[in-house]
């Protein structure tokens, strides 16, 4: 792990080679959040050629999981594609400069504002509805502004993969991960006694499609996760490890969803989602006009929602990512996930504390441990929005999504003793 001195001085070398001079950082001060990275902000004096009075320097150490650690790859190839944007489209801050080998990037500072989870925190009635109102907006603009540039995110993608060749496998297995996790989920439902009926099977089918390919693509953060959406003067998304161009449908699940894998204590409410999906409607309804059809756009929103579902099922099972690969791949459920792909031979050993087992058993099949009842209640919180979502739609299928969603969530749902 790096010093904040040797922070400091690789960026200001970093800056001086891109923008010329010798680049002094000073006024460093150590911000919290963003999990085992280090992250400061400092004031650097601008030139001709840097504007920027004020930046942000991120440290990702290494991890030791590969699945993890290759993401680096793709944040900066994100942060290089959103730079390039317009200012109106741009989703985020700016790439200034970045070092892959020693996992050290520098970005333009989106300044003092909310982070998205304490304004729903700390907010109530109408204030809360215009926050997921902007929210909406925001999203809309990032998506309708990028839906036809896949191919210049895939050019600045393809570009690095050949200057850092050892992550190429790592970056496509996770692609891949992502879309078999759904299919672990279904097989943990199995295990633990539901039975799935077809329409939940179709959608899940769906959801796996929509990750790869589909008309309603753009570039999406898809991780959303509320700590790591700034309100300042605009609304900033941060933090690209999954980022890429997707189905945009997933990021209106995990906001209707309340943001899979982040628990909060005031989910969001019925009226608090349509209008978020309303304001994000009318920012794309000019390029995508099927989404003001009320039946189609809830079908495939309730499509992503299960494949939220299912994957944080299985992400919460084994506990991170390259865990559920292996699982995976090692259940012969699909042969095809590290298909021409290089990887270890055999899956890692699940330390003790890491994953927590049968994280679907009955109430009555417990104690659980306080990891466990987080799980759960986070599991119910996603369980609970898709019965909500199905239940109100017009279409008579959904109305077998969201009793089966109301059964998973009776049986993690925590009750006080």
């Amino acid at each position: 792990m790096l010093s904040t001195e040797e922070i400091i001085q690789i960026a200001e070398s970093l800056l001086s080679e891109r923008f010329g001079g010798q680049q002094e950082i000073t006024e460093t001060e150590q911000l919290s959040g963003s999990g085992t990275a280090t992250v400061l902000r400092a004031r650097v004096a601008p030139s001709p050629f840097l504007q920027q009075r004020s930046i942000i320097l991120k440290c990702i150490p290494e991890t030791g999981e590969r699945l993890d650690d290759a993401a680096l790859v793709r944040e900066v190839v994100s942060y290089q594609f959103t730079t390039s944007l317009p200012e109106e489209v741009r989703p985020g801050p700016m790439l200034l400069a970045h070092d892959i080998t020693r996992r050290i990037l520098v970005i333009t500072d989106s300044g003092d504002g909310d982070t998205f989870a304490d304004l729903l925190t700390t907010t109530s009635g109408e204030t809360r509805i215009q926050i997921l109102r902007n929210l909406g907006q925001a999203l809309g603009r990032m998506h309708a502004g990028t839906a036809d540039r896949e191919e210049d995110f895939d050019i600045l993608m393809a570009r690095m993969l050949r200057t850092h060749p050892e992550t190429s496998d790592v970056n496509r297995l996770r692609d891949r991960a992502l879309v078999f996790s759904i299919q672990v989920g279904l097989e943990l439902l199995r295990d633990a006694d539901f039975e799935i009926p077809q329409v939940v099977l179709n959608l899940a089918k769906e959801a796996e499609r929509r990750l790869l390919t589909g008309h309603h693509r753009a570039f999406t953060p898809f991780d959303l996760s509320p700590d790591n959406i700034i309100v300042a003067e605009r609304t900033h998304f941060l933090d690209y490890e999954w980022a890429g161009f997707r189905d945009v449908s997933f990021d209106i699940a995990s906001v209707v969803a309340g943001f899979p894998q982040f628990l909060f204590s005031r989910p969001i409410t019925d009226d608090e989602a349509d209008v978020f999906i309303d304001a994000w409607v009318r920012e794309v309804s000019t390029r995508w006009p099927n989404t003001k059809i009320e039946e189609e756009l809830n079908l495939r929103v309730t499509a992503a929602l299960i494949g939220w579902l299912l994957e944080s099922i299985s992400l919460m099972r084994f506990g991170s990512l390259t865990n559920t690969v292996f699982a995976l791949r090692d259940s012969g459920l699909a042969p095809e996930l590290t298909e021409g792909i290089r990887v270890p031979e055999s899956a890692p050993e699940l330390k003790e504390g890491e994953g927590l087992g049968d994280i679907l058993r009955r109430a009555s099949e417990g104690p659980f441990t306080q990891d466990e009842l987080l799980v759960r209640q986070d599991l119910y919180e996603t369980a609970e929005a898709l019965s909500r979502f199905a239940e109100r739609s017009k279409d008579t299928q959904l109305e077998i999504v969201a009793k089966f969603a109301s059964e998973i969530a009776e049986r993690v749902a925590v009750r006080e003793a």
